[in-house]
């Protein structure tokens, strides 16, 4: 299904322009970039009218009409309810005006109609983070790495939980090593982080002075 394919480019978009780098210390991050994206769904082709109603929602997401994109996308849940793409943006959309409740609910409601996507479930586990429902958002982030053992952004997501929020490094520690394995260009910041973690639980002694 056409629809499904395209929330990914809307997914990295919007978060490139929120929280999508890394900071210089252990700070919350949303990342949509993966090594691997999750695997096509192939589905029934979409109706070119719906087709076009979603391509202009993107293209106001892409301009920064966010307004105006929601009201497209709203529109287009409602006269295609079984088509996933334009809840998750819609879910982006609100997390992003912070509306964090609405979102979870249009993640959700995607998920429920597309359980395919793993990018879906982590975008679901960021906002249940927000929200302070820690186990939700465990859950969500471990079923997103299930569906696609190569997701990156599940992983750093999953080791940021365990290492701040749930006060588990030890953890957090694999998560995060796994995320450097699979961005390591990327993962300069993550690095450092593990090389701490490492000190501080004792997997790896300290180097020893000349």
């Amino acid at each position: 299904m056409r629809f499904d394919s395209r929330p990914l480019l809307i997914l990295g978009l919007l978060l490139l322009t929120g929280c999508n780098t890394l900071p210089p210390t252990r700070v919350p991050a949303a990342p949509a970039a993966a090594a691997k994206p999750a695997p096509a769904v192939v589905e029934a082709p979409v109706r070119s009218d719906l087709q076009h109603a979603y391509d202009q929602a993107l293209a106001l997401l892409r301009s920064g009409k966010t307004q105006e994109a929601e009201k497209q996308l709203l529109a287009l849940t409602r006269q295609a309810p079984d088509l996933s793409g334009p809840f998750a943006n819609l879910g982006l959309v609100y997390r992003n005006a912070g509306r964090n409740v609405e979102a979870i609910a249009a993640f959700e409601h995607a998920i429920e109609v597309n359980p395919k996507r793993a990018v879906y479930y982590n975008e679901l586990g960021i906002s249940y983070r927000l929200e302070g429902k820690f186990d939700k958002a465990r859950r969500s982030y471990r079923q997103a790495i299930d569906l696609d053992p190569g997701y990156a952004a599940a992983y750093l997501n999953l080791g940021i939980l365990y290492d701040l929020y749930l006060q588990q490094p030890k953890e957090a520690l694999p998560y995060y090593q796994r995320y450097r394995d699979l961005m390591p260009a990327e993962a300069p910041t993550v690095s450092k982080w593990i090389i701490d973690l490492e000190r501080r639980s004792g997997n790896k002694p300290p180097k020893e002075k000349s």
